[in-house]
């Protein structure tokens, strides 16, 4: 099944637990991991990303690499893990990823990501695709991005995603850099027209599911970020809308208890409530009973509620929903 739909890697935000709450919700919108390093997984004594992998559905890594060396390393260890894809971050305008020479950086370098690209196609079976920008700082021109795309596709790179603003390097903080740049979704439209052997998947600036549903006449996919984690509600028809299932009704109840249910085993096993609560807060987004629903978690991540009353808390929740409705 094509992968029209995707939820955009973020960085302490799609983590094991948040895929699997996410799970619940659509069965086949395709997950990324946060971005991980290549050397961390190359250097993981303790196989502690082995668990992010344990996730049903269609999911794919996101890694940060700027050494061909390092990548055929990873390939190595990772070329029998169970990802739908490897995607190589060359978006991120972050200091400190810029200064480990990995995310936007790459843009200028394009015959080093190849190197990387191939590196790890020579060990794995494994898809490689890449994630990037439409330009960096001054360098924001259609003919520097078909240049670069150009480049993936000598080396049979089939799927990029394209976030539709350039990155700053200097000056700006990550968070500026998704929200400063305006976007510019005519030259995605230019590069999907340009490679229609690529599957050309865009990115930023999407907040609404029926707007990208209908973006779907344009762009071989759609992935959205920041608002999968502040309305993850927002994703419940998705399956139907996306990916011609038929409707299923279900509640915010039911996810929840179910998603109690899978993250009680990981608490057993030492993973913080702080964490493990932490994909929950925002599925009452601007519903009644949000800000009670959130009080309580942050008792919870903060000890001062034992995790096993979250139960206790859904239902007083839909109380106050059931009571303002």
């Amino acid at each position: 099944m094509k992968n029209s739909l995707s939820i955009a890697p973020m960085m302490d935000r799609t983590d094991l637990h948040f895929r699997n709450f996410m799970r619940l919700i659509t069965k086949h919108t395709l997950l990324y991991t946060e971005m991980i390093h290549a050397n961390a997984i190359i250097h993981d004594k303790n196989n502690r990303f082995d668990i992010e992998q344990n996730c049903d559905g269609p999911n794919a890594i996101q890694i940060g690499c700027s050494d061909p060396k390092e990548a055929t390393k990873f390939a190595k260890k990772i070329k029998n893990y169970t990802f739908n894809e490897i995607n190589i971050n060359c978006g991120c305008p972050s200091n400190k990823v810029i200064n480990g020479d990995f995310g936007a950086i790459l843009m200028k370098k394009p015959k080093l990501v190849t190197e990387i690209v191939h590196s790890i196609k020579e060990y794995t079976n494994i898809p490689v695709t890449v994630k990037t920008r439409i330009g960096i700082d001054n360098i924001d021109n259609k003919e520097f991005l078909y240049k670069f795309i150009e480049e993936l596709n000598n080396v049979n790179v089939k799927k990029i995603i394209i976030h539709a603003r350039k990155a700053i390097l200097k000056g700006l903080s990550p968070h500026e850099n998704r929200t400063i740049p305006p976007l510019n979704y005519e030259r995605v439209k230019f590069i999907q027209k340009s490679f229609k052997n690529i599957d050309i998947i865009l990115n930023g600036g999407i907040t609404d599911i029926y707007k990208a549903k209908s973006l779907l006449k344009i762009y071989n996919g759609i992935m959205i970020g920041r608002y999968a984690w502040d309305n993850p509600w927002g994703f419940k028809d998705v399956d139907h809308l996306f990916f011609n299932q038929e409707y299923k009704l279900i509640s915010r109840n039911e996810i929840i208890q179910k998603y109690i249910n899978y993250s009680l085993k990981y608490l057993n096993t030492g993973h913080s409530p702080r964490r493990l609560v932490k994909p929950l807060f925002n599925i009452f987004y601007a519903s009644p009973g949000s800000k009670y629903w959130k009080q309580q978690l942050n008792e919870i991540s903060n000890n001062n509620l034992p995790y096993k009353e979250l139960t206790n808390i859904v239902e007083n929740t839909e109380k106050l929903y059931q009571t303002a409705a």
